[in-house]
């Protein structure tokens, strides 16, 4: 737990950089036109590499607005757990 707790308070700026972006909105046709049209991995890695953060961000600071009751469950904790561990590999 005090690794997992550290770990967090060094990325919690980077959560907190990131969370004040807004992700990029992306409708289904403009997902597949992407598709059709621009068929290019280094333009894809390029949208990926910025978007993701961004939204994993979002997200962890959704998720720890939740009610300490639900907070404290196992089932959260291994989430949260998650969502860091794929930030941190991220950046």
């Amino acid at each position: 737990m005090r690794l997992s707790t550290s770990l967090f308070k060094n990325t919690s700026p980077k959560i907190e950089y990131y969370s004040r972006f807004s992700p990029s909105p992306l409708s289904i046709k403009q997902f597949l036109e992407f598709g059709r049209d621009n068929a290019c991995e280094k333009t894809s890695y390029m949208f990926l590499r910025k978007e993701l953060p961004v939204r994993l961000a979002n997200t962890m600071r959704e998720v720890n607005l939740l009610p300490e009751k639900l907070l404290s469950q196992p089932s959260v904790k291994l989430v949260q757990k998650w969502y860091m561990q794929s930030f941190l590999e991220l950046l």
